[in-house]
């Protein structure tokens, strides 16, 4: 195999491959941002996201309307995405799909509504509540399993053999379930973020 060229420094390219480039650099951000802010795959595509930009703006180059194609090609808000990783770190840049919902962040049982982090429950606020009074009800939501587990190591940290547990649906992968009192926290959690 031969030898690759090495790459030219960005203020020796051409300002359409320039633009390519951000484009291509803008994909590589959304199908990494599950990883931010950790992954160093995720940080290099957004800092190369920032300093094609930084070039482009220096050149005065129009870039909307490509930016405005790649957003119909992806279905993707793209330009949403470049705002937010210009703004990186401040912001974590998480692509938002057609509907504005950051894909990241979109809840796993309605898919209509954000969470307010990744760090709880994946679950929205309007689900969270849903789930504590399927879990007062013993009546399931979909996407949601109601169970008890008898074995130890797979209880939350209020449980016993008797608790009453949700999990998603797909329980098996996932590896976690929670009660009624984890929900509880985790409402008590995203309140103590807000204020």
């Amino acid at each position: 195999m031969r030898n690759t060229s090495p790459e030219l420094p960005i203020g020796q390219l051409g300002t359409s491959i320039l633009i390519e480039e951000l484009c291509l650099a803008l994909r590589d951000v959304g199908v990494r941002d599950h990883g931010l802010p950790n992954d160093e795959r995720a940080v290099s595509a957004v800092e190369k996201v920032q300093q094609l930009s930084f070039e482009l703006r220096k050149r005065e180059a129009i870039i909307q309307p490509r930016i405005a194609q790649l957003s119909q090609e992806t279905s993707w808000q793209m330009e949403a995405l470049l705002e937010d990783c210009l703004a990186y770190p401040r912001v974590l840049p998480y692509v938002r799909e057609r509907d504005g919902v950051r894909r990241a962040l979109r809840c796993l049982v309605c898919r209509k509504r954000e969470l307010p982090d990744r760090n709880g429950l994946y679950l929205c606020d309007t689900c969270l509540l849903e789930a504590v009074k399927s879990i007062k009800q013993k009546v399931p939501l979909p996407n949601l399993l109601l169970l008890r587990i008898y074995n130890q190591a797979n209880w939350c940290k209020h449980a016993d053999s008797e608790t009453v547990m949700m999990a998603f649906d797909d329980y098996d992968s996932l590896g976690s379930a929670w009660c009624e009192e984890c929900i509880e926290e985790e409402q008590a959690r995203r309140k103590m973020l807000g204020q």
